[in-house]
């Protein structure tokens, strides 16, 4: 019989107590505590600069709060919230939860504008505040998602269709007479009285990045939002702190909320910015000039600050903190340190369940295991079960499963799917594989659904993908499965470098490292495929898209689901 402390759990007790709280509350306290204060500043391609202050945003956001409800809207009606990151949107977040109301975010691209129409109808949403950012380059996805939405336009009103407000100017045939953001905050409507929000009530729906499919609409209270691990880590609210981040207002790791509640100031672009690494430089400046403490950075925006940290002279600027998450990262990444930033946060965090771990702060001599995420967040249990949600022992991999009082709600529209999220017992179901070491820390090790079945047996990609990124040449690396009509599915690595290396040599890699001969198979975990990408598909969060991924990876090798791999193997030794 095992000791029940080798059992594969962590649980981190609360330091403070919870936050009893609203989101709306937190605004109007920093309003009343410091107006001046610049709570959003967002910077634009051409260097433009735009801000509000804690004082601006209430009063805006109250003054749509009312519109709302001569519109119609009642208390936990849901309103969508649609376009990139606009002051407006941070408003308009707002505006909606103080009239009581709930907040969709949907990530607006042109790829996902065919998916919207069912959220709409899924969540029951009564108005959408659509936006298309600075000069309305996201135009073209707005326009399908009107022409598929059942909204309201100048002559088709009523009959259940959707109330429509712009943010920002749009010149748009059939909608010339809808009501804008501009026009609201003219209104004399003060006499509008604004209902009680509580903290139970519901706020916010997070939708996840879709990258398994369908997206899943996670629905969050006021309480939740409160007395989240993002908030309560902080000893006290530190106004002096200036955070980056250009993660989408739609993501929750983007959300104005969180800098709402942490009463900082945020600076942000939108993220098609810091996409292409050729703008390094100007995020860099940015930095700079508006003399940021704190950075919410992607991974791939770390290695690219690493390399240009070589070719620029050090004036002696340093972030306090850089904080990522996202995907596994190793000690390759920590190089920021020091010279970019003083110290880095890895965060394990999900759509559902905002913060679940933190490992750091890391400083320049700490060392990173790839996959190390550290200790739970105050106030969560994690544990690591197997396929029949058996606790499994340290070290042993198996799913995460973490319980809190801090998770969301519900998967809005779906009940089945909420009620298969949780065990009988209240704990959630991540998807994600990983172990927790003998030392104590979790190790994420990647999602359920990339377990590669080849041959019936099961190849964990988060595991070679570990041993893959102590090739210094390897900036991205990530590894697929490919069908086989053979053996169901087969390994495929696929990498972006950052130095010259060819698939051969990391082929030659995995063969020096993974044991191959003596297994059961004669396979054991040896990728078959190799290949090289100049950049990865990436999701409207800036994620990669691991779905495209794979089907690029498939296409690249001809492969179908019908393709016997022994025909691949010959061709390719008859070429060589």
């Amino acid at each position: 019989m095992s000791d029940p402390h080798d059992f594969a759990y962590l649980h981190t007790p609360f330091t403070k107590p919870y936050n009893y709280s609203t989101v709306t509350k937190a605004a109007i306290k920093n309003a009343r505590l410091r107006p001046n204060q610049e709570i959003f500043v967002l910077r634009e391609p051409d260097g433009s600069r735009a801000s509000l202050t804690n004082a601006n945003l209430v009063q805006q956001a109250e003054q749509l709060a009312r519109y709302l409800i001569t519109q119609g809207i009642k208390k936990g009606d849901v309103v969508a919230l649609v376009g990139p990151n606009m002051l407006e949107m941070a408003v308009a977040m707002l505006g909606v939860m103080m009239a009581g109301s709930v907040v969709l975010n949907i990530t607006i691209s042109t790829k996902s504008a065919l998916d919207i129409n069912g959220m709409l109808r899924q969540a029951n949403v009564k108005l959408m505040l659509v936006g298309c950012g600075k000069d309305n380059y996201l135009l073209p996805a707005v326009k399908v998602i009107l022409e598929r939405c059942n909204v309201e336009t100048d002559s088709s009103k009523g009959n259940g269709r959707i109330k429509m407000i712009f943010v920002g100017k749009i010149d748009m045939d059939g909608f010339q007479n809808t009501d804008t953001f501009q026009k609201i905050q003219t209104r004399d409507i003060t006499e509008v009285n604004l209902p009680n929000v509580y903290p139970e009530d519901n706020a916010i729906i997070f939708s996840t990045s879709g990258s398994t499919g369908q997206p899943k609409m996670a629905l969050h209270t006021h309480f939740g939002l409160s007395c989240s691990p993002l908030f309560l880590t902080q000893p006290e609210v530190d106004y002096t702190v200036r955070m980056y981040n250009d993660r989408p207002f739609a993501w929750s790791g983007g959300s104005p909320i969180f800098t709402i509640l942490r009463g900082e100031t945020r600076v942000l672009m939108n993220a098609y910015v810091t996409m292409k690494t050729q703008n390094t430089a100007f995020l860099w400046n940015i930095l700079k000039e508006e003399r940021c403490t704190h950075a919410l950075l992607l991974p791939f925006l770390i290695q690219d600050l690493i390399q240009l940290s070589k070719t620029v002279e050090d004036d002696g600027f340093r972030l306090e903190q850089i904080t990522t998450g996202g995907q596994m990262i190793n000690s390759s990444y920590t190089g920021v340190i020091g010279r970019v930033s003083r110290t880095m946060m890895v965060v394990y965090a999900s759509t559902e369940t905002a913060g679940m771990a933190w490992n750091g702060p890391l400083g320049p001599t700490d060392c990173l295991q790839a996959g190390d995420v550290g200790q739970p967040y105050p106030g969560l249990e994690v544990r690591v079960v197997d396929d029949q949600e058996r606790p499994v022992r340290n070290g042993a991999v198996g799913k995460i499963q973490v319980r809190s009082n801090q998770l969301f709600k519900e998967y809005v529209g779906d009940q089945q799917l909420t009620k298969s999220a949780f065990t009988d017992d209240s704990w959630f179901r991540t998807g994600d594989i990983g172990k927790i070491s003998t030392d104590g820390r979790l190790i994420m090790l990647g999602r359920e659904t990339d377990i590669i079945s080849r041959g019936t047996r099961k190849i964990y990609p988060g595991a070679i993908e570990l041993l893959l990124k102590n090739i210094k040449s390897i900036k991205e690396v990530f590894v697929v499965a490919v069908p086989d009509k053979r053996l169901y599915e087969e390994v495929c690595v696929c990498f972006v470098s950052s130095e010259k290396i060819t698939p051969d040599e990391v082929e030659q890699y995995c063969h020096e490292h993974l044991f191959t001969d003596g297994t059961v198979d004669s396979l054991g975990e040896m990728p078959t495929y190799f290949l090289q990408f100049e950049e990865f598909p990436k999701l409207a969060n800036g994620k990669p898209d691991k779905k495209a991924l794979r089907r690029e990876a498939t296409a690249k090798l001809g492969l179908t689901e019908e393709t016997d791999v022994n025909v691949i193997i010959e061709t390719e030794t008859k070429k060589k």
